[in-house]
């Protein structure tokens, strides 16, 4: 995350703890787009997810006076996220399956780089992984965390963080890889007869 984005943040947060009339909705507009995505990447739902975010804004507006360092409020509100939406797959599911989100382009574990063009195609190979590398896979590219910041929403050490990653890239590029083509191209359905 460029220092900019991080100056914008830290303001937006000691506005919040001054209570500055506009300060709230101005939090909210800024980060319900991102944590709502989040969220149904974590539960699979987005009705789970919109429950679970307005729950994160209500212990994020409690809380936020006793945030000790404003320019982390990111992490911070990710990590009430993330703590919500295990909860609730824990309650929903009742399995040891506690974590989940999705990535957009960076880096693949082989060196090739996600395109914009292939977006669709790797939204849809998001939400056939594992959830614990859909985690760390939309934390890293969407949000960019940093390794050190993602391990800090997650709970897990930062050497789990970068093995996540580095499977997580290695397994987008597999199903993307191995997606079949577009049932739109008629390429395929040539000579075949109705």
């Amino acid at each position: 995350m460029d220092q900019g984005t991080r100056a914008q943040d830290e303001w937006l947060a000691l506005r919040c703890q001054s209570d500055e009339p506009g300060a709230y909705e101005a939090l909210v507009s800024r980060f319900e787009g991102p944590l709502l995505y989040y969220a149904t990447k974590l539960t699979g739902s987005r009705d789970r997810a919109l429950d679970v975010v307005q729950d994160a804004w209500f212990r994020a507006f409690r809380g936020i006076k006793k945030l000790r360092a404003p320019g982390s409020i990111r992490p911070w509100l990710y990590r009430i996220v993330h703590g919500l939406a295990v909860d609730e797959i824990r309650g929903r599911e009742a399995r040891t399956r506690s974590e989940v989100p999705e990535p957009e382009w960076g880096e693949l574990a082989d060196g090739r780089a996600f395109r914009p063009e292939n977006a669709l195609a790797i939204h849809a190979a998001l939400d056939r992984l594992e959830s614990a590398h859909r985690e760390v896979l939309t934390l890293f590219f969407l949000e960019e965390f940093t390794v050190t910041e993602i391990a800090e929403v997650t709970g897990c050490p930062e050497g789990t963080v970068k093995s996540r990653l580095h499977y997580a890239k290695k397994y987008m590029r597999e199903l993307i890889d191995a997606r079949p083509s577009d049932p739109t191209d008629n390429e395929g359905n040539r000579g075949r007869k109705s």
